[in-house]
């Protein structure tokens, strides 16, 4: 098991759908539960979200020149090195973890230093049209489910937890 925490990761996009974070953490789109008490509402400022042409998922871009401009999301306590790895695995080669310090949207005040999925893939692809969460689990995220079912991310099988 390993001793220290995995950096706090600010999320922004598809993993803000609790089942598709649930599958990508336990294995188990219903098991909202044991993720929903790792996450709590947040935003970055300094980014804006937009669109991917032909593509489900967002990218987070810096925004130099509006430096209020944020993002809303969720900021992600991993428990384990292997939740860590598996959101890696996950977000692939098209996304860099950046440091970033997150604002708890419940206080308006606190801050943590967490990690943000910074796109770096392709930039031709990057719309100026924003992504929304609602319209992606309305018309995408079953079929994003369908096509998980029965897969499951790997981590680090020496500090996995077992989900109830």
């Amino acid at each position: 098991m390993s001793s220290s925490k995995p950096r706090p990761l600010f999320i922004y996009g598809t993993l803000r759908a609790l089942p598709l974070l649930a599958w990508a953490l336990t294995g188990d789109k219903s098991n909202i539960p044991a993720v929903t008490r790792l996450i709590q509402p947040a935003k970055v400022y300094g980014y804006a979200r937009f669109s991917l042409r032909n593509l489900d998922y967002p990218a987070v871009a810096v925004v130099k020149d509006k430096p209020d401009s944020s993002v809303d999301g969720y900021l992600l306590m991993p428990e384990t090195t292997s939740q860590r790895r598996k959101l890696d695995n996950f977000e692939g080669e098209a996304y860099k973890a950046v440091p970033v310090t997150v604002t708890i949207s419940d206080s308006g005040k606190e801050t943590v230093e967490a990690d943000l999925y910074l796109w770096v893939g392709d930039p031709d692809v990057l719309t100026v049209d924003p992504w929304e969460l609602e319209t992606f689990e309305k018309e995408r995220l079953g079929d994003w489910l369908d096509l998980f079912e029965g897969m499951e991310l790997v981590g680090e099988s020496d500090d996995d937890e077992h989900w109830g």
